[in-house]
């Protein structure tokens, strides 16, 4: 059924099994989520940019009461 609505919308089918081996698909999948992973490591999540900025309000406060 599925085949028969695609040909009807005039849209591409695959025909044939394709050039990328199942090896090397998952190995660019691997690879693009270590890349994502990597990225997201290095970016602080919106709890630990709060954190910090507390950290920064804290220190304030006892440098001003220090005086």
């Amino acid at each position: 059924m599925t085949i028969d609505y695609l040909k009807m919308t005039r849209r591409d089918i695959l025909t044939s099994s394709g050039r990328i081996s199942h090896k090397q698909a998952i190995e660019k999948a691997h690879a693009e989520y270590d890349k994502y992973k990597n990225r997201l490591d290095d970016t602080l999540s919106p709890v630990e940019k709060d954190f910090i900025e507390n950290i920064g309000m804290l220190e304030q406060i006892t440098d001003s009461s220090k005086k």
